[in-house]
């Protein structure tokens, strides 16, 4: 039996986890099957392999992302030890989480990253379409977070994001972004608000 690096080759090529390595300069050196079938079940088809190999994972990331992840990649390769953190990764009818973990690898410089589904539940309010005064603020705005695209509810007694399909869709007309409380916890920690 071969082997992946650390790791057995026929055990991560059958793993259902979307399983990918980066080398010391964040490039994709593999990644195995389980990647193709998330591409091309999210309409990503053109990012199937060999396509990612030697781009940088951080070119599959945006926005304020980008940097999070260049930091705690960077941080697990020079401490040596493994980071890990759930994030959600959602459809418009499915709500997913996903448990990432990125462990030094001993034997070269670089990452193995594991993505592991550990929520996968159609979202409780996919079939509702909520009227958009629920979420227009006084200005005529519908805010939407810029990281997990939940919809900031018009309600001035508390700070309510939902999951609204609809408008993941398709944006609504004076839509304006901003960032909503785990978001912003996850991304801005020392954010003093």
């Amino acid at each position: 039996m071969g082997k992946l690096f650390d790791y057995p080759t026929a055990v991560v090529e059958a793993d259902t986890a979307v399983i990918f390595c980066l080398d010391s300069d964040l490039r994709i050196t593999y990644c195995n099957p389980a990647w193709d079938r998330f591409a091309i079940e999210n309409g990503g088809d053109a990012l199937c392999r060999p396509a990612p190999i030697g781009r940088r994972v951080l070119d599959y990331i945006g926005g304020p992302d980008q940097e999070y992840f260049e930091r705690h990649y960077g941080s697990a390769l020079l401490k040596k030890e493994p980071w890990e953190r759930d994030y959600e990764c959602s459809s418009h009818n499915v709500y997913r989480i996903f448990r990432l973990r990125a462990v030094p690898m001993e034997t070269v410089r670089g990452l193995f990253v594991v993505n592991s589904l550990i929520v996968d539940q159609a979202h409780h309010i996919a079939g509702c379409l909520p009227l958009e005064e629920a979420y227009r603020t006084a200005r005529g705005l519908i805010v939407m977070c810029a990281s997990c695209r939940r919809t900031r509810r018009n309600d001035p007694q508390a700070e309510l994001w939902d999951w609204v399909p609809r408008f993941v869709e398709e944006f609504p007309v004076r839509t304006s972004h901003g960032v909503c409380p785990p978001c912003r916890e996850l991304y801005y920690p020392d954010d003093e608000r």
